[in-house]
């Protein structure tokens, strides 16, 4: 099984037209339509303004990804991408009761994106759950940059060997906790077996010396 919240559904900005991006046809939940990875991604904003070229009558120009880092940071194409973010900000919150949202990822990059994501979580969840008005230390950036996909990895790695070697403890200790209360039971049986043989000798004796007098 491979989740991944990049095909969770959002709902778009009003008025948006475009649905997502084409890859997602065939691909992707949803067939790529309406969801924060066929919104957001570098591919589906390639492709918006591709779009937006073509229906303003420039189809001369095929666009790639690199377009991206020419615009400005109050182009509408970030609202849109923050939007869809947000939209899964709002899924992990009412789903997980998350303690800290980190982001991570080459659109993240842009300057000013994540204000606009925690400024549209806020909207979004509409007062439904209690949230601090600053999302600065809620939803973040990661620390660890483009590494951040290995770092998650790692850090599931250690936590489950951890708790593995944690239950191998635990194993060995309640086996030894057996043994022991095997031992002291074994250990009681032998003195009631030993107190009844005294006990049985001691009458044997007794009824020899009364037989001798």
């Amino acid at each position: 099984m491979h989740p991944e919240g990049g095909h969770v559904a959002v709902q778009p900005l009003e008025n948006d037209t475009y649905k997502g991006y084409s890859w997602g046809t065939g691909h992707s939940p949803y067939g790529g339509k309406y969801t924060v990875e066929g919104i957001a991604s570098s591919v589906a904003l390639t492709e918006r303004l591709q779009q937006q070229l073509e229906k303003d009558g420039d189809s001369s120009k095929e666009l790639s990804r690199s377009v991206l880092s020419t615009l400005s940071d109050n182009h509408e194409v970030w609202d849109h991408a923050a939007n869809a973010i947000a939209n899964l900000c709002v899924t992990l919150i009412l789903t997980t009761s998350i303690e800290r949202i980190v982001l991570g990822g080459g659109v993240l990059k842009r300057s000013g994106l994540i204000e606009k994501v925690r400024t549209q979580t806020l909207q979004l969840i509409n007062g439904y759950v209690e949230l601090p008005k600053d999302l600065s230390t809620f939803i973040t950036l990661s620390q660890h940059g483009d590494d951040a996909g290995f770092m998650g990895a790692a850090t599931l790695a250690q936590s489950a060997y951890q708790e593995s070697q944690l239950q191998k403890d635990e194993q060995q200790t309640s086996a030894a906790d057996k043994k022991s209360s095997s031992s002291t039971a074994e250990f009681y049986a032998g003195v009631v077996h030993g107190i009844i043989v005294g006990a049985l000798v001691a009458l044997g004796t007794m009824s020899m010396m009364g037989q001798r007098r």
